[in-house]
């Protein structure tokens, strides 16, 4: 049982993109609200994202990003309640948190492409 927990969960942290879009068309057939869905889709794996790309770097580089990684999250967060601020004068945290954690996603998503081409690149030329 346990083994075939850790498959799943490394299959769900390998492939984000395919999770994202499971996620999306399981919510867009239930609900029939396409931006719902979408919105559902990167608010829920968003998180695998993150863990992704902190894996494919430790897997690239042999050091351990997440700590940078945590660093970052916090320097974003507080990027966001400033813009928040500057724009609203009022902070409402939940309106902050909902645009971090987009900004997270999109930043994480970008970040994962990259790092999945980078990572296909650099062992294509290992071989040759």
């Amino acid at each position: 049982m346990l083994e075939s927990l850790s498959y799943i969960l490394a299959f769900m942290i390998t492939l984000p993109f395919l999770i994202t879009y499971i996620v999306y068309l399981l919510s867009y057939k239930t609900l029939k609200k396409k931006w719902y869905s979408i919105h559902l889709a990167v608010n829920t794996t968003t998180i695998l994202y993150i863990i992704s790309v902190g894996t494919i770097i430790y897997a690239l580089f042999s050091i351990n990003p997440f700590g940078y990684i945590i660093i970052l999250l916090l320097f974003i967060l507080i990027f966001c309640i400033f813009v928040h601020w500057k724009l609203y004068t009022d902070i409402i945290f939940s309106h902050v948190w909902k645009r971090f954690w987009k900004v997270t996603f999109l930043l994480f998503f970008t970040l994962h492409f990259i790092s999945m081409l980078y990572g296909l690149f650099y062992n294509i030329t290992l071989v040759l």
